[in-house]
């Protein structure tokens, strides 16, 4: 057999070879089905009562185990948002191909915000400081860490002695 032959045959092997372990690997599913997920802290602890949402319609709560539930879904991509009172928001792409497959979402608590925060203010960027302070409003607009958060980028931006004084008095609350 000529080297040019062997390689076409080595070729084919290959391709149908990665055919093969593709079809195999493949697991999306007809129909619908459970999607399961954990919202965990940076260390892995749950995060109990967090909000979840996969689209119109679809909203979760976490249990005491961090366990949140998606009863009669199809496979395909879904923009899963969430927050919960003392923690960032999250916003990411899940694409739910296999029924066995856990979605995994780590969250930081709201603490964690304030090195970032003081980075983009010290910068002057006060559009990124709302931004990122934005993703977590939902479940914490009466948190008073948040209410101080919010409160300095407002003084940080304007500089008036009535937004400095909001500030002070948020800081009081903590």
């Amino acid at each position: 057999m000529s080297a040019k032959r062997i390689s076409k045959v080595i070729l084919l092997f290959f391709m149908f070879l990665g055919l093969f372990l593709q079809s195999c690997a493949s697991t999306k599913f007809e129909g619908r089905a459970v999607m399961t997920g954990r919202v965990s802290d940076p260390r892995g602890n749950p995060v109990p009562n967090y909000h979840i949402s996969a689209g119109i319609g679809m909203e979760a709560i976490t249990d005491a185990g961090g366990i949140f539930v998606f009863r009669n879904v199809s496979s395909g991509n879904y923009r899963l948002k969430g927050g919960g009172k003392g923690w960032c928001g999250t916003d990411m792409d899940f694409y739910f191909l296999d029924r066995k497959e856990i979605v995994c979402i780590q969250v930081s608590p709201l603490e964690s915000l304030i090195e970032p925060l003081s980075r983009q203010l010290d910068s002057g960027d006060y559009d990124g400081a709302k931004k990122l302070l934005k993703k977590s409003r939902q479940e914490n607009e009466n948190n008073p860490l948040f209410d101080c958060y919010d409160c300095l980028i407002r003084y940080c931006e304007s500089g008036s002695d009535k937004s400095k004084k909001k500030f002070l008095e948020s800081l009081e609350k903590i």
